[in-house]
């Protein structure tokens, strides 16, 4: 049995199976625990199993769409990710393998000259990185299968990307949270609690008010409602406690909205009240997922220990190498010089004397 555990709850799978010199294997990976891998295990012994009784998978596909089928079909991905699978099929459903290699290639470039439609800029590189790690998951899945002899995109390589490292200064932080205030009221709670606690914006569109739990002044975000499918909790502020204690009972969501006729509806989609709040603040080159990094950053700043940190926002693995060193002012402003002997101030007049 073949079962790597890569952390504490993330396992690899490596079945094989031989018959007549012939090998039939499938790799994955799963989020749970031991008894879930092993449980997965058994289940794809058992399938490669029959496979190499019967010999190979009647199971035809002909074009890029039906592989991507066959892969979601054995990988569930989130709301996001799922874009991406749709986008592929919409564009590259219909061409066959044969002749994928080069229309990738082309699709690439037609990436490069496409803009989003919500910023009217053209497609960062880590967004046309993701068509390719997708693309290139879904063939490889066909390949383990034995539907394909070869990766046809195995030769195609990201392109260089530079994560972002947008942060915000304490006057800017006043500044938005006075737009806020100012232009859209109703998602100050949410915009406030990102700008403390490190969160997606999912998680906390989906926040339910039974999710918050008064006695330990936290809230608990389930993993079907979490990226990596593993249960957060998250910390409230001191000064998010009273909006938290006096959400109405007629609101199923913790962050919401009324509409004119009085109802309790949730956040939803605020990117349009978003937006107007940067423009009143004067903030360019701003996400609101990028609260999620200042606030992971200003944790870390606080004193807390990188561990706990992680802990709280979900990150799969340690992101303060990553998050506070990639800011080299608050790095610079967090470094401490030891007490010396040749310390002592230094006057512009003996300097130009």
């Amino acid at each position: 049995m073949s079962i790597k555990q890569l952390k504490p709850d993330l396992w690899r799978l490596d079945v094989r199976v031989w018959k007549s010199g012939k090998q039939y294997r499938q790799r994955q990976t799963l989020q749970g625990g031991k008894k879930a891998a092993e449980a997965l295990y058994a289940e794809l012994l058992k399938e490669l199993r029959e496979q190499a009784k019967n010999g190979p998978r009647s199971l035809t596909v002909t074009t890029f769409k039906d592989i991507i089928e066959y892969y979601l079909e054995r990988n569930p991905v989130d709301k996001d990710s799922s874009f991406y699978f749709d986008r592929l099929k919409n564009d590259l459903g219909g061409i066959r393998i044969d002749d994928i290699r080069e229309r990738f290639d082309r699709y690439l470039l037609l990436l490069r000259r496409t803009k989003a439609k919500n910023t009217d800029h053209f497609l960062s590189n880590s967004t046309i990185n993701r068509f390719i790690a997708w693309s290139k998951a879904a063939v490889n899945c066909a390949v383990r299968a034995g539907l394909i002899e070869k990766n046809p995109l195995q030769h195609f390589q990201k392109l260089p990307s530079r994560a972002r490292d947008r942060m915000l200064s304490d006057d800017e932080k006043k500044k938005l949270l006075e737009a806020v205030q100012r232009e859209a009221p109703q998602i100050y709670p949410i915009v406030l609690f990102s700008l403390l606690v490190p969160c997606r914006r999912g998680e906390l569109t989906t926040l339910k008010r039974t999710d918050y739990n008064m006695v330990t002044n936290t809230i608990h975000i389930p993993a079907e409602r979490t990226k990596m499918k593993r249960a957060c909790i998250k910390p409230v502020p001191d000064c998010l406690v009273d909006y938290m204690r006096s959400v109405p009972v007629e609101s199923e969501y913790l962050f919401y909205r009324r509409d004119w006729r009085g109802r309790y509806l949730p956040i939803g989609d605020f990117r349009g009240a978003w937006k107007k709040c940067l423009e009143s603040a004067g903030i360019l080159n701003y996400r609101f997922h990028d609260q999620r990094r200042v606030a992971y950053t200003d944790l870390l700043l606080a004193g807390n220990a990188p561990h706990i940190v992680m802990q709280v926002s979900g990150h799969a693995t340690d992101m303060s190498k990553v998050y506070f060193g990639r800011n080299e002012l608050l790095a610079a402003k967090s470094l401490h010089f030891g007490s010396k002997p040749y310390t002592s101030t230094v006057h512009l007049e003996a300097v130009t004397a």
